[in-house]
């Protein structure tokens, strides 16, 4: 039986309120923010005939691992019965109901609806806008636009918006503006803490072994704190290194990391130059997928996508050299990367003069220049790249350390004891960098004998 905790009750509360049109739940990870919007919409479209409530994510990819799985667990919790309460279809991403209400799962993509609009041609009672600081301002215009054309039986006409407070429009447009006390009365702010967590408290108490930074913000809801000191990704970088054009022209390359069963994933990153066009996962979760089936999705996206197999890094240690090998046997030859190898010196970034650092090991100066690069405006993120968020998620939990000038960024199982998962979409990013910055292309203004310092950005001094 569901039992709503007293911040979930106020969100229902909220609804019931006639002067609120916009609900916005934000807060702590764990939360069960995400849940109760999936119980008020629910509740509304099972109570009110001919509901229609579309719910609104960037990618309806995406969608359906998060927020359509939400939903159905939260009709479950409910106890409403598949084929007697709602029916649920999976071609038209629906939830229908005896009633004539429908809930729609919809994607808010501007590269696929330029402008938004399909979303315009919506006539809806209300939506809720998952995740919402993922999409652009324009399509979340649009988006909560579409509400108020199907309540002639009661309905509340409501946005129930879900997100958290990260730097851009949604933190500046709700988050600031509710804690300077400047926003209109018709838009009400439900901050979840952890004491409104549905997690364990064994659950808990791993999320707080993530870097400061991640705690500070995503379980003590502390928004504006930007002490990442022991991340070499800052937020701030990767919020202007997204950009919103490709050069299609630019050389492209990519990396493969490999898994074949299990709960790790295989991942394809693609660079268009040194921006991170798109990312593909090629076995999910706990998918079997054998190695030379890989190899052949693996050629033909390289013809596809034409950055061809001598342009990609594979993962070259464990089942990574069995991929190798299947390329090999079809006469193509890959880069093969190997983390734990020693530091190469023909790798680095255009146009900068060679790190003054020492590395411990490949995949520590592979970080170290992913970072750099992205602090520099060198590196830069499509802002349509798929699983971008959970790339920086990943990204940002890579804490380091330097002593005696070499820099060591923690091991692959650290990371993976605190995200709980293995850093896929990184790792494959990086593998594509490792084809990409090499080698190091002098500009035609520079002298071959200029040796221009530069700090790496970690130390206030040349070292």
């Amino acid at each position: 039986m569901l039992k709503l905790k007293p911040k979930q009750i106020e969100s229902v509360q909220r609804v019931n309120d006639s002067t609120v049109d916009i609900l916005v739940l934000l807060g702590v990870v764990g939360s069960g923010k995400t849940d109760i919007a999936a119980h008020i919409v629910l509740s509304i479209a099972h109570q009110f005939p001919k509901t229609y409530w579309p719910v609104f994510r960037q990618n309806i990819s995406t969608a359906m691992k998060t927020i359509i799985p939400s939903y159905l667990e939260m009709a479950d919790k409910m106890e409403f019965v598949h084929g007697e309460d709602y029916t649920y279809n999976q071609q038209l991403k629906t939830l229908t109901f005896p009633n004539k209400s429908v809930i729609v799962f919809v994607e808010a993509d501007p590269t696929k609806d330029r402008g938004g609009k399909k979303i315009k041609g919506i006539n809806a009672t209300g939506n809720h806008i998952d995740e919402a600081d993922e999409l652009e301002y324009e399509m979340f215009i649009q988006a909560t636009s579409r509400k108020g054309r199907r309540n002639e039986h009661g309905q509340p006409s409501i946005s129930i918006i879900t997100m958290n407070p990260n730097d851009g429009w949604a933190k500046e447009h709700f988050y600031d503006r509710w804690k300077n006390s400047t926003l209109p009365p018709n838009i009400a702010v439900i901050e979840f803490d952890l004491e409104d967590s549905w997690l364990s408290e064994q659950d808990i108490a791993a999320l707080k072994t993530n870097p400061e930074w991640w705690t500070q913000r995503y379980l003590y809801n502390n928004w504006n704190y930007a002490d990442e000191s022991n991340s070499l990704f800052k937020s701030r970088s990767w919020a202007t290194s997204i950009v919103a054009e490709l050069d299609v022209a630019a050389k492209r390359s990519a990396g493969y990391d490999v898994a074949w069963k299990g709960v790790d994933r295989s991942v394809r990153a693609l660079l268009y130059g040194t921006t991170i066009a798109d990312i593909a996962i090629v076995k999910d979760k706990n998918e079997r997928v054998e190695l030379p089936e890989q190899a052949r999705w693996l050629i033909d996206d390289a013809t596809e996508n034409e950055y061809g197999i001598d342009n990609t890094g594979i993962d070259a240690v464990g089942l990574g050299v069995g991929m190798v090998g299947d390329l090999i046997d079809e006469g193509l030859h890959p880069y093969e990367f190997m983390s734990g190898a020693a530091p190469d010196p023909s790798i680095g970034l255009p146009g900068l003069a060679d790190v003054p650092l020492n590395f411990d090991k490949l995949r520590s100066q592979m970080i170290y220049l992913y970072a750099r690069g992205i602090e520099m405006g060198i590196i830069k993120h499509f802002r349509d790249c798929p699983y971008l968020k959970d790339l920086q998620k990943e990204a940002m939990t890579h804490n380091y350390d330097i002593t005696d000038k070499v820099l060591k960024v923690e091991s692959k199982e650290q990371i993976k004891k605190r995200l709980g998962v293995s850093p896929d979409l990184f790792d494959a990013v990086l593998m594509a960098l490792y084809v990409a910055l090499r080698p190091v292309s002098r500009f035609d203004y520079e002298d071959d004998d200029e040796e221009d310092t530069v700090t790496s950005g970690l130390l206030d001094e040349d070292f």
